[in-house]
């Protein structure tokens, strides 16, 4: 058995083999990206992006198996790999702080979108990215994508999105998730008949994060306030904002319509961290994440210029 441990997500991880029914570690002896990529194919967590040493998750306790392992970077699984006898080095002085780790892209991703957390459902062959279809696709895998890539939760499924010119092929297999499973790879899946999905186009999910929005006065959620959007909540530059974008807050929020957009520090008090997006609303959008947007690059606004929505309630 092997997995990655202390990362942020499942597919990133000091890497980690079951043996003799204890888990233990792996060596960082010449480790590189070719042993990574073995150890995210072994997991089916796509490519590998990284292949860190000198124990970046955290030192283990316990066994270390391995002094080396060294892979062609094809292998299915680490065990195909050349490696040392297999006992516990650290009778020899090896110690955890030489543990190996490994950053996998993932299983799932959302590719092509307007903006983060969203775009084309793709998920990774082993080989390539491989675009999902939009047959039987619902709510419930959403769900699980947008968890799974720390995106909040799905806000809209969308079909009928033209495949890219590049795309050899479609994945062979419609995911038919509840909604509560830790990640994709997890939910149940149906084979497409033939091994062709029929379909309209590309499945293609908005999250919510980059996409919510509050508005705050000191600390409490009113219908006035200035305006934070969601992805570590930031405040938005008053110098593009605009009584259009502050309709479709007020709207999104049940808030009524926009009365005015202050400027100044007129809700909040204290340092505010600045979003470098820019919104480009016609102001009859039902939620803020439908208006175009751009980046500003690093935002000239200084705190008082953020900006602020008063709505009718």
């Amino acid at each position: 058995e092997l997995r990655l441990k202390d990362g942020t997500h499942h597919c990133e991880g000091r890497v980690e083999v079951k043996h003799q029914g204890e888990w233990g570690t792996v060596n960082d002896y010449d480790w590189g990206l070719e042993e990574a990529a073995v150890v995210c194919r072994q997991l089916r967590c796509g490519a590998a992006v990284e292949a860190p040493r000198g124990a970046y998750f955290g030192p283990a306790a316990g066994p270390i198996w391995f002094y080396y392992v060294l892979c062609g970077g094809t292998e299915s699984a680490l065990t195909e790999c050349q490696y040392s006898s297999i006992r516990d080095f650290s009778d020899d002085g090896f110690i955890h702080d030489w543990d190996a780790g490994a950053v996998c892209s993932g299983f799932v991703r959302l590719a092509g979108g307007a903006r983060p957390c969203s775009g084309r459902v793709e998920v990774h062959s082993e080989q390539d990215w491989i675009p999902v279809s939009d047959r039987n696709f619902a709510l419930p895998t959403a769900q699980v994508i947008c968890a799974e890539l720390g995106c909040g939760k799905a806000v809209s499924v969308l079909g009928h999105v033209p495949f890219r010119e590049s795309d050899g092929q479609v994945w062979a297999e419609e995911f038919r998730c509840e909604g509560k499973e830790p990640e994709l790879w997890s939910c149940p899946r149906m084979p497409c008949p033939g091994g062709t999905c029929h379909h309209s186009g590309a499945a293609q999910v908005v999250c919510s994060a980059y996409s919510e929005v509050r508005l705050m006065t000191n600390g409490s959620f009113q219908c006035e306030g200035e305006v934070n959007i969601s992805g570590q909540w930031r405040a938005l530059c008053a110098s593009h904002w605009t009584l259009a974008n502050a309709n479709v807050v007020c709207h999104q929020l049940g808030c009524g319509v926009a009365i005015s957009t202050p400027r100044g520090p007129h809700f909040m008090e204290g340092g505010d961290q600045i979003s470098t997006v820019r919104f480009h609303c016609l102001g009859v959008e039902s939620f803020l994440w439908e208006c175009p947007v751009t980046a500003l690059g690093v935002p000239d606004c200084s705190h008082g210029n953020t900006a602020s929505v008063i709505c009718s309630g």
